[in-house]
């Protein structure tokens, strides 16, 4: 009775499908099926097969072969579990988050985040510059929400604010605008949970476009043009004896004290931004054989401080200038009030 109404099936094809169907567990049947008969069109026959087969997989064609497939499904997994004990554990799609850390001789190194252009404030980004251009910067991290991406949230949005090109491009201009005032110090970027809107809006709405380098960001923003180090969303950001992260992990608005709560979190010294807010916070580890304090740092952000969509807030404008002797890590988190570092 196995798969009679459906077209031949071998081992490598149902492996494609159920491969689709893991990455993409979001994207329609027919867009997926369309994907994958493009990309492995020499193991089908037709477009067809490929969406008949995908649609028995969802159980989307009728009631009795939903029942039949959970059945089948649920035998298949009691075989396996029973299997693994005398043959092998089954392959894991687990992803191991990659890791970058600073090079040695990056001792004194300057952190924004949050620009969220084109609502950045112009007035503040420039101060950022100038106090980090003064201090002697050898590098500099633009730690994630660089760009809004208004038009791709899954929010309510006003389509006539600003459209998704002219976003790419304020980005490029800030790049260009960066490689003017620092023409010859290594320029880092990691994206935040706004640019990764991106790849969220693709998933659902194009998923035939994922695996095409002419839509990845980091293609489409031209950074390796403007000489800008570009690190994968989340890798993990090692500086010395701290962690950088954008701080999207966190859940929450962060509560009182941004930097409190990622220290309960990340139980290691820290910086995030994220939050739009600067505070720090510290606390003391005991049993180690010798006390140690652990400190934590918000960071504020760059961008307007009163959006239509939270008028009251918290937030304030700043940036950050950490230190490292050694592998220790000192940290300046500095606040702009008008124009005015404090």
């Amino acid at each position: 009775m196995e798969d009679r109404l459906l077209p031949k099936q071998t081992k490598e094809t149902t492996k494609i499908i159920l491969e689709y169907l893991e990455k993409f567990p979001n994207s329609p049947s027919k867009t997926l099926a369309k994907k994958i008969y493009s990309e492995n069109e020499a193991y089908f026959e037709n477009f067809e097969q490929v969406y008949s087969r995908l649609r028995y997989r969802r159980g989307q064609i009728g009631t009795h072969h939903r029942k039949y497939l959970k059945n089948r499904e649920f035998q298949k997994e009691l075989k396996t579990k029973v299997m693994q004990n005398f043959v092998s554990l089954p392959s894991s799609l687990s992803q191991k988050r990659g890791t970058f850390t600073f090079p040695t001789g990056c001792r004194k190194l300057g952190v924004i985040g949050d620009l969220h252009i084109p609502y950045h404030d112009e007035d503040a980004i420039e101060t950022a510059c100038d106090k980090m251009e003064a201090e002697g910067v050898d590098s500099i991290l633009i730690n994630g929400d660089l760009l809004d991406f208004y038009q791709l949230s899954f929010h309510e949005k006003d389509p006539r604010k600003v459209h998704f090109k002219n976003e790419i491009e304020a980005g490029k201009q800030f790049f260009e605008y960066m490689r003017s005032r620092f023409p010859d110090i290594p320029i880092y970027f990691i994206p935040g949970n706004h640019e990764n809107r991106f790849e969220r809006y693709l998933r659902i709405k194009a998923s035939e476009l994922l695996d095409m380098d002419e839509f990845r960001l980091d293609v489409i923003l031209h950074v390796a043009e403007y000489k800008i180090e570009y690190l994968p969303f989340r890798t993990k950001v090692i500086f010395g004896d701290f962690l950088i992260e954008h701080g999207d992990k966190i859940p929450g608005a962060g509560g009182v004290v941004p930097a409190r709560t990622a220290l309960m979190r990340l139980k290691t010294n820290c910086i995030v931004n994220h939050f739009h807010k600067s505070s720090q916070s510290s606390q003391r580890v005991y049993g180690t054989g010798e006390s140690s304090t652990i400190r934590a740092y918000s960071l504020g952000c760059l961008c307007e401080l009163a959006p239509d969509y939270m008028e009251i807030n918290e937030w304030n404008h700043g940036f950050a200038i950490l230190t490292k002797i050694d592998n220790l890590v000192s940290v300046n988190n500095y606040k702009i009030e008008d124009n005015t570092i404090i």
